[in-house]
């Protein structure tokens, strides 16, 4: 199985900063990640984004597992990985031989609080591009009332926007200044085995999981290497974070569960 993106779906991803795709991986495979989660979240290492400002009822019900390809570094040569690794490839007219990803797995247990407008680009070290594609892939069925992933076309011509923290700065929260301004949001419900690919520069969101079942994603990001900027990128949220756990920024980046230095 083989999944490349059509002409229409890049040009609709160009003008818009984002596509979904009917299939990217097999049932089976969603199935056995689905088995993967259980071992994860039922042990130690899931970070709790819920935030400590938010009502004590819905703290513990919005958890994430940072770069399970170490742990796991089968999950690099899954259909998935793959897949996405091509589509994404044709997306940035790069070869998808020397692309790489990391990623991250996502609980939303019912009640999980919403995820409001915000871009992958705010949360990038300041002196750095990256040239990526994101990848959303529920492992079943998801609507709005679960939290599905919503867009703002077009939304990623505008470059970084200002966001601010809507939590503790330690916590690493953060939403648009103004979404407002900004063409209405546009969901993307998903069947099983289908994903959504976005700009990181595209504004999204997540609604609160309304269901009573938990919301269970796997994202990943696909890229370059990281290039430094001539000129540093405005982002004062990320010093108010840096200041608020002690002054540590990010040195290095993972790419196919390893750990690089930042270039210099």
């Amino acid at each position: 199985m083989n999944v490349t993106p059509t002409q229409d779906q890049i040009d609709f991803f160009r003008e818009n900063g984002f596509v979904a795709v009917e299939r990217i991986t097999t049932d089976e495979e969603i199935d056995r990640l689905a088995e993967l989660y259980e071992q994860i979240f039922e042990g130690k290492g899931a970070v709790d984004r819920s935030g400590i400002r938010t009502d004590p009822d819905t703290r513990g019900k919005l958890t994430q597992y940072f770069h399970p390809e170490v742990r796991f570094p089968e999950l690099l040569d899954s259909l998935y990985v793959r897949n996405a690794k091509s589509f994404a490839g044709a997306l940035l007219g790069e070869n998808p031989d020397e692309l790489t990803i990391w990623g991250h797995m996502i609980r939303k247990a019912p009640g999980g609080r919403e995820v409001p407008p915000h871009q992958d680009i705010a949360f990038w070290p300041p002196d750095y591009d990256f040239r990526t594609v994101n990848v959303w892939l529920p492992l079943h069925d998801c609507d709005v009332e679960m939290g599905t992933m919503q867009f703002r076309p077009r939304s990623h011509a505008n470059g970084c926007l200002p966001h601010h923290h809507y939590d503790h700065p330690s916590q690493n929260l953060i939403t648009l200044d103004d979404p407002d301004v900004l063409a209405a949001p546009v969901a993307c419900p998903l069947k099983k085995g289908g994903a959504t690919f976005h700009d990181p520069a595209t504004v999204h969101q997540t609604n609160t999981n309304a269901t009573d079942r938990p919301r269970l994603a796997f994202p990943i990001t696909v890229q370059t290497a990281p290039i430094r900027r001539a000129e540093r990128r405005y982002t004062p949220w990320l010093d108010e974070f840096a200041e608020a756990i002690g002054g540590e920024r990010q040195e290095t980046w993972m790419a196919d569960g390893v750990e690089f230095p930042l270039p210099a």
